[in-house]
């Protein structure tokens, strides 16, 4: 259905150093074929004079896509000086782009694209987060990726380690704890604490454990250090690759405690019965709201599924049918939003309630562990939408309806 708020309707492809625009009229033909211009405050001033000279009696309808962080600047731009600016998914103009014989690509004809939509109204608008959402998104999700690059560097340590002394992994209960770190830093390789004075390596794990480790411990690791089947092939190469690795895992650690101290006063800034849904933690609640906020974004609790990448598909071949077709979630959407639905319903799975006896359904029926707490992120999804949207607090014994 087409727009018939508007006349003109301006399409702009956003990139990082240079976006490019063009105007349409109702019937599609062009007003402005191509203006670009740099993301820059000149450049934003030569769209904002190509836009008042080619629609003189009235503003145009202004569509761009969300494409990384590169629209945020533009968009609050437009807005302050009152254009409506319609953000879309880039899946949109992809979409709209397949519509086309010819497979090309160019920023000109994605801008006519997102143009097009516009105007026939086949645009749906993306999340626009207030100025709180803004810091609890930014903020939470930093501290995602820096658990994340924390995870990450760990797998590359085992990665060196394992090979040169396998047997590591058995002398600590926790192989990152602060004492197996200051060893790995010191001592690296079975060689390294093979040349340790003995009475050096108990006062090493001694007093950073704060006597939590007793010379019993420094012993073992001597043992296993002497008797490891490790290789040593590549030694000196794990040498250094550990150390240097420990010390960035060494470096991010304070800086998520930081982070994490940072986005804690902020929870007391939410409303009260977000604190009431099932699972929820102070940091889930901050995450939550900067994913979602605003939720009247979305029209239905199914809209939010599909927006956090929980809604499935089916994969049928041949003669699969019924229970032998393959379901799984599409993950086609925002994956701090279903990382931060996830955590909630596991943690939900192992405490009374609903949505509890709703994990241990499901496991009943066949589904794995982590399938059946997926399976209930998704049913916490519809429930999630319903409280923020009705701005109540949950009840467990009031089935939450899903729309």
């Amino acid at each position: 259905m087409k727009n018939k708020r508007y006349t003109r309707f301006c399409g702009i492809d956003i990139a990082k150093n240079k976006h490019v625009a063009c105007i349409l009229n109702r019937d599609g033909e062009f007003i402005v074929r191509s203006q670009s211009f740099y993301n820059s405050a000149e450049g934003y001033q030569r769209i904002l004079d190509r836009l008042k000279q080619a629609c003189p009696w009235g503003r145009p309808l202004i569509g761009m896509e969300a494409t990384g962080y590169y629209w945020y600047a533009l968009r609050d731009f437009l807005v302050a000086r009152g254009y409506e600016v319609a953000v879309m998914n880039p899946i949109q103009t992809h979409q709209q782009a397949k519509k086309g014989i010819r497979k090309s690509k160019t920023d000109k004809i994605d801008a006519r694209h997102i143009a097009t939509l516009i105007k026939n109204g086949e645009h749906r608008p993306a999340l626009i987060p207030g100025n709180f959402a803004m810091t609890c998104r930014q903020l939470t999700r930093l501290r995602y990726r820096t658990v994340g690059n924390i995870s990450r560097l760990k797998l590359l340590v085992w990665s060196r380690l394992g090979p040169v002394w396998p047997e590591y992994e058995t002398l600590f209960g926790n192989s990152f704890c602060k004492t197996s770190r200051r060893l790995l830093l010191t001592a690296p390789t079975p060689d390294d604490v093979l040349a340790m004075d003995r009475d050096e390596l108990a006062e090493l794990v001694y007093k950073t454990s704060r006597g939590r480790y007793r010379p019993a411990l420094a012993d073992r690791i001597r043992e296993s250090a002497a008797h490891t089947i490790g290789t040593r092939r590549g030694i000196e190469g794990a040498r250094i690759g550990i150390r240097s690795l420990i010390t960035q895992i060494e470096a991010l650690m304070p800086l998520r405690r930081q982070l994490e101290a940072d986005i804690e006063p902020l929870a007391d800034r939410l409303p009260a019965y977000y604190f009431t849904l099932p699972g929820i933690s102070r940091f889930t609640a901050v995450s939550l709201f900067g994913e979602t906020d605003p939720i009247t974004a979305f029209a239905s609790g199914s809209k939010l599924v599909a927006f956090a990448g929980l809604d499935t598909n089916v994969f049928q071949t041949g003669q699969c049918t019924g229970e032998k077709l393959r379901r799984k979630i599409t993950k086609r959407g925002s994956p701090f939003l279903r990382h931060t639905l996830w955590t909630m319903a596991h943690h939900a799975c192992y405490q009374e309630g609903d949505l509890k006896d709703y994990w241990l359904r499901r496991k009943r029926q066949g589904l794995h562990h982590l399938a059946a707490v997926t399976a209930t992120a998704l049913k916490l999804c519809h429930v999630v939408w319903r409280i923020l949207t009705d701005e109540r607090d949950y009840l467990p014994q009031q089935a939450a309806g899903k729309d």
